[in-house]
């Protein structure tokens, strides 16, 4: 602290000096810049003191006990091995399941629909139909109003089926529904979005 201390008095009367006999030079700058740099580090200092002070254990006497009805939101759209694993998931989770698909073409749904029967494990599946060929808006409204209609200490977690490729790049060719759902919903609070990773091994073509 005293070889910081005596560093930022020399600093300063460096400062002094030079905009006292350069100012009109353009030393000026260094009057403004400098407390202005000051302001921003002691304001980032104040948010990680106050942040730490709500996240301490200090004085903390622990999580109120209650009884939390847990539910869960399963998007998914086709039936494949990717979707089975995150219903797998799901279900660990909690025994209120609901599997969500948004429909943008009938023929399609109507298959999901039977591939559901057969491989849902008894899960009850919702199909949002979808005029305008839209597939986040859709699900985003019906999660919306889960939310807003939600019993009280009810937990909501959306679990969405992720691909990683074994190339990377193949990774741009997959929509990141996890991410954007993460982002719309992250004022809400009870509500988790989590991503369910399933591996793809594909080959590359030389």
């Amino acid at each position: 602290m005293f070889v910081n201390g005596f560093g930022a008095l020399c600093t300063a009367i460096v400062m002094i000096v030079f905009a006292a006999t350069k100012f009109r030079e353009g030393a000026w700058v260094v009057l403004i810049i400098i407390p202005l740099l000051v302001k921003i580090f002691f304001t980032i200092h104040h948010h990680y003191k106050d942040l730490a002070s709500h996240l301490t254990l200090d004085k903390f006497g622990g999580l109120p006990a209650r009884q939390t009805r847990h539910r869960v939101i399963l998007p998914v759209s086709s039936i494949h091995q990717g979707a089975l694993e995150a219903l797998r998931y799901a279900k660990l989770l909690s025994d209120d399941v609901t599997a969500v698909h948004v429909s943008i073409d009938p023929a399609e749904s109507e298959k999901i629909q039977k591939k559901w029967k057969t491989w849902g494990e008894g899960t009850r599946l919702i199909i949002l139909d979808s005029p305008f060929r839209l597939l986040i808006e859709p699900l985003l409204e019906y999660i919306e109003e889960i939310i807003e209609n939600r019993q009280p200490n009810e937990t909501i977690t959306i679990v969405v089926p992720q691909f990683l490729p074994s190339q990377r790049w193949h990774q741009a060719l997959h929509m990141r529904t996890a991410e954007v759902l993460r982002q719309e919903l992250l004022s809400k609070q009870g509500v988790v979005v989590t991503d369910v990773p399933y591996h793809v091994h594909t080959e590359e073509k030389e």
